[in-house]
């Protein structure tokens, strides 16, 4: 199989073999350049198990497995490059140094649920630590693992490694590693025992690295150490596309390419061969407003090589399920068959909204990578209980309640079974936060607790729209009863985060909203600004051919970045048929 590369994807892959960035934004053929330096290498004389390209999913391991099959490389029978993720090569390390860990080679790796629970009986004879619940400490560990400094001189962070200690020593007696320790755990061995590190850049002379934008500092740090004496190492990202800091990545990880590798090279990727022209103008537009961007890519700004296309899509609603219905309407006569479709949101929380609006035009859809939203814990946990209130004969909402809370706690909540049946569906559900002091509940035992938060807020403003509480739980019933979907030829629902590294044919982005994107919580510093930014920028390049971004209430301050001469607008609530910000509809007194 033949690579056909253009002048700029070429340079990148005949790069002279020295520490290289390729500087590769959206839709520019990333992969395709990754692949093709690989080959290069082999074909300059590069030993194929010298070879190791670390991915951040298995799918893009995969993807460039079947390709290096079907390349013409001709590498002897049964020698392959390493390809792989950072945790999958992070475990091969350990399972050939288990010993040294405390550990057999037949160790387990503990996923999030494991450790979670291993922390819950840890925390228990500390009542300090019961108090801040295991979330915390399981955040707070994994904080330390990925390099992050907490003082020991006060009482909190003494107490978090006091149970980091006793974490780790129950790990040990587990013959267990957790997930972050997949890369803590081989930088701390390269760090402690120089044989080591001495073998493993031996035997790997060339390293390369994509999606090199998402690394977090201990990741960075394994890559330093692998890589410092390799005879070459190629790195692969877009500093406009980092949207995990939540999980560790770090802009300027990537921005500090330069320092890090003073005689390194930087060749920058910049024709788009995915999207329209419309689409790729005010996506660039929008990210050009960072400057947490690399000097140069302000100079090399990304540029469309398909048609001009339709406009950018804009449309404002009066509400969540207004907007919901814009999207469906819009969705309803596209040929699913031959078309990808998917609609992209900042929260899960606002799935619940256009789950609705799909499900009452029978639009076939997939929730990626999560739960639709009446199957979410929280949600469920709450319905159990207004269906119990509702209905005290309701035996699996009583063991439900009783599995959460606990059969001591559970007389209080079979109280509220009395309530006044004139009650508002969200007084009751009100009543029922505050009885069970369920945020509370939520803030202790899950680390994504701000999100469940979110879905439960939701709920409250969808049942502020009921005036009894069995309409309210009839209508939910209804909606949950709909016959499962196929997996193809169905709308695809996911947050922006998930779709990263995806493209569809129609995009529609829905809650551009102030408060919503940018996000309410990533508001205080200009690197959280930045991260937004950059989510909208992801989402917007996803699109190939029909791009839609839709608000309520007050539109995104991102939206009045977008170039006009790209954009059609559309409102429910006006009938101005062009977009300003100066519009006196969205000014506000704090």
């Amino acid at each position: 199989m033949e690579i056909h590369l253009n002048p700029e994807q070429d340079r990148a892959r005949s790069a002279p073999l020295k520490p290289l960035l390729i500087v590769a934004g959206a839709g520019t053929g990333k992969t395709r350049v990754l692949m093709s330096r690989i080959l290069y290498l082999l074909e300059g004389g590069a030993e194929a198990n010298k070879i190791c390209a670390i991915t951040f999913t298995n799918k893009a391991a995969r993807e460039m497995k079947e390709r290096l099959a079907n390349s013409n490389s001709s590498t002897p029978k049964g020698i392959s490059p390493f390809l792989g993720t950072f945790h999958s090569f992070g475990a091969r390390i350990l399972r050939a140094n288990a010993k040294l860990l405390g550990r057999t080679n037949e160790f387990t790796i503990f996923d999030e649920g494991d450790s979670f629970s291993l922390l819950k009986k840890i925390v228990k004879p500390y009542p300090q630590a019961k108090k801040l619940g295991a979330a915390f400490f399981r955040n707070e560990i994994s904080r330390l693992k990925d390099g992050t400094k907490i003082s020991k001189e006060d009482e909190q962070g003494e107490l978090v490694h006091e149970i980091y200690a006793a974490y780790e020593a129950a790990l040990k007696k587990n013959n267990a590693f957790d997930f972050d320790d997949l890369i803590y755990k081989p930088v701390m061995l390269f760090q402690k025992f120089p044989a080591i590190l001495k073998k493993y850049r031996t035997n790997f002379r060339h390293i390369l690295v994509d999606e090199y934008q998402d690394v977090s500092h201990s990741q960075h740090e394994f890559i330093k150490l692998l890589g410092e004496e390799a005879d070459s190492l190629s790195l692969v990202g877009d500093s406009d596309q980092t949207i995990y800091s939540w999980r560790g990545s770090d802009v300027n990880i990537f921005l500090n390419f330069e320092k890090d590798w003073p005689e390194g090279r930087v060749v920058f990727l910049n024709k788009n061969y995915r999207s329209q022209e419309n689409i790729i103008y005010a996506a660039s537009t929008l990210i050009s407003g960072n400057s947490e961007r690399p000097r140069l890519a302000k100079e090399h700004p990304l540029s469309a090589v398909r048609e001009k296309g339709t406009p950018v899509e804009l449309f404002e609603a009066a509400l969540p399920e207004t907007e919901a219905e814009w999207i469906a309407s819009q969705i309803e006569n596209v040929p699913l068959e031959t078309e990808t479709v998917a609609v992209l949101y900042r929260t899960n929380a606002q799935s619940r909204a256009l789950e609705q609006a799909l499900l009452t035009r029978e639009i076939p859809y997939v929730i990626f990578g999560g739960l639709k939203f009446y199957e979410r814990r929280e949600i469920k946990d709450i319905l159990a209980g207004l269906r119990y209130i509702s209905n005290p004969a309701d035996s699996p909402s009583e063991e439900r309640l009783q599995k959460t809370f606990g059969k001591r706690r559970f007389p209080e909540l079979s109280a509220l079974a009395t309530l006044p049946r004139e009650l508002l569906p969200l007084e009751v559900l009100k009543i029922f936060l505050k009885t069970t002091d369920y945020f509370g509940y939520l803030e202790k035992n899950f680390t994504n607790h701000w999100e469940r938060r979110e879905n439960v807020s939701e709920l409250l403003r969808f049942a502020g729209t009921f005036e009894s509480l069995s309409e309210l739980l009839e209508q939910i019933s209804l909606l949950q009863s709909t016959d499962e979907t196929p997996k193809d030829k169905a709308v695809h629902m996911m947050t922006i985060h998930l779709a990263k590294g995806l493209e569809f044919d129609r995009v529609f982005v829905a809650g551009v909203s102030e408060g919503i994107l940018p996000h309410a919580r990533s508001l205080a510093t200009n690197s959280e600004l930045e991260e937004e930014r950059r989510l909208l920028y992801v989402a917007m390049t996803r699109a190939k051919n029909r791009l839609a971004l839709s608000f309520y209430d007050l539109p995104s301050r991102f939206l009045t970045e977008l170039p006009g001469d790209s954009l059609t607008f559309r409102s429910e609530t006006s009938e101005n048929n062009s977009f300003s910000d100066s519009d006196e509809r969205y000014i506000t007194l704090d």
